[in-house]
């Protein structure tokens, strides 16, 4: 499989203090998303969406809103299928951003 291209999202330098952590929190995101998976914890993955929806934009990563909206629409309908793939996008997306500041 060849190594999928690099997202790069440029972003103020303004910024260059709180995207750092704002990541973080995504990673730790993604340990919630993988534990809540296998035990059914809608709930906790629904949190983690409406957290992901409303920060994402905030930060200059809209994508990150846009799976976070996702990840609540599917975890109401305990759409175990697409919560996986979602979580598996956010994991991709995360793995390939790159933050630049200007």
């Amino acid at each position: 499989m060849a190594a999928r291209e690099p997202i790069v999202v440029t972003l103020s330098q303004d910024m260059a203090d709180l995207v750092p952590l704002f990541l973080r929190q995504r990673n730790i995101d993604m340990a919630t998303l993988r534990a809540a998976l296998p035990a059914g914890d809608f709930e906790a993955m629904r949190r983690v969406g409406h957290g992901m929806a409303g920060a994402g934009a905030s930060y200059g990563l809209d994508h990150v809103s846009v799976l976070g909206e996702r990840l609540v629409v599917a975890a109401r309908a305990k759409d175990v299928a697409t919560l996986n793939q979602l979580t598996q996008e956010l994991e991709d997306y995360l793995g390939r951003l790159t933050v630049k500041y200007m």
